[in-house]
């Protein structure tokens, strides 16, 4: 038996066909806990398909205990089958029909241990962007009132206190206060989160690996891991960077050939973590302080130049997981050890 699901909050339509291609039922199903043991009960041992989306994970962790369930790219099954009517029915019975005839365009989904660490990882991003409006409400609201911080980090233990002290009009104090409450409150949070980042980090192979590199610490080595999950997914090093966004656009026509700045088009999370971590290994990393003064000496912008050991980061990052080797920042003969032979 074939189904196709459409997937939607709170129920999802399903279309069962034969062997013959021939629909036999037509149903939908609640999303709640008796619905979907009524559907893991009418799916067993069949071949099911649905469309990724973020409401149907816990939908194909229920199924796949019970029938081979596969997960379905929504743009790309949209370039192959398009309808000028579209319906629920409709939608489950073309995915049945593109499952039968094996034409589905699949899409990667992480086991549960990865799932988890993204949430945790992109959790922890959530509350530092939070904090950071906190941040910039509080230098708003110092501002305003023509206050300068006496201090170079403005939130440092020194700037903290210098905010609980200031003089400030009684409104304005009543903000700041509520304001400084806030960011101990995301600092504390923050804190918890990293604790639980390094204990899985310190778990997992990838990110134990990964770790070893100057300038990378456990929320890069987790975050990576937890999104690329399986290194043998990218072909090559050239792909990987492909995917973290981190390679030129090109723009050709005939033969001109034009590379502009990175595309960005990847993951945003691990090319942020990647750019922020490349500004601490060109001061303790041999190799990339090296490459980084050569980019400067060359007029290479400081900007440009950092993005450019993030995308050597990311290319050493890639070998060390698919050759299984440890990061050596120099070999005895003062060359690096990491090459791109693959």
């Amino acid at each position: 038996m074939y189904v196709g699901l459409d997937v939607h909050k709170d129920f999802c339509q399903a279309c069962f066909l034969d062997e013959e291609g021939i629909v036999v039922k037509e149903t939908s199903f609640s999303t709640n806990k008796n619905g979907l043991e009524d559907l893991v009960e009418a799916t067993r041992n069949s071949k099911v398909v649905m469309e990724a989306s973020g409401s149907s994970l816990h939908i194909y962790d229920a199924l796949s205990e019970t029938c081979t369930v596969t997960v379905a790219h929504p743009s790309k099954v949209k370039v192959i089958a398009s309808a000028r009517i579209k319906t629920d029915k409709i939608d489950a019975r073309i995915l049945a029909q593109l499952l039968r005839a094996d034409m589905i365009p699949k899409s990667f989904i992480p086991v549960k241990k990865h799932r988890q660490a993204r949430l945790l990882v992109r959790h922890r991003a959530s509350l530092v962007r939070a904090r950071t409006r906190i941040k910039n409400q509080i230098h708003a609201l110092l501002t305003k009132e023509g206050v300068k911080v006496p201090f170079k980090e403005a939130f440092g233990r020194k700037g903290i206190l210098f905010l609980h002290d200031v003089e400030l009009g009684e409104m304005q104090r009543i903000s700041m206060n509520s304001l400084l409450s806030l960011l101990e409150s995301f600092n504390e949070q923050i804190r918890g989160f990293e604790k639980r980042i390094r204990d899985m980090a310190s778990q997992d192979a990838y990110a134990k690996r990964l770790v070893e590199m100057k300038g990378v610490g456990h929320l890069t080595a987790l975050a990576v891991s937890s999104e690329v999950c399986d290194v043998s997914r990218f072909p090559s090093y050239k792909h990987f960077c492909s995917f973290l966004g981190l390679v030129p656009s090109i723009h050709q026509s005939g033969n001109v050939e034009r590379r502009g700045h990175i595309t960005k088009q990847g993951n945003n999370l691990i090319r942020w973590l990647l750019i922020q971590d490349a500004r601490v290994a060109v001061k303790h990393s041999e190799r990339f302080k090296r490459k980084y003064h050569r980019l400067l000496a060359k007029g290479v912008d400081e900007n440009k130049a950092i993005v450019a050991i993030a995308r050597n980061m990311a290319v050493i990052m890639y070998l060390m997981l698919v050759r299984n080797e440890p990061y050596r920042d120099e070999s005895k003969g003062g060359k690096p050890v990491t090459s791109l032979g693959r």
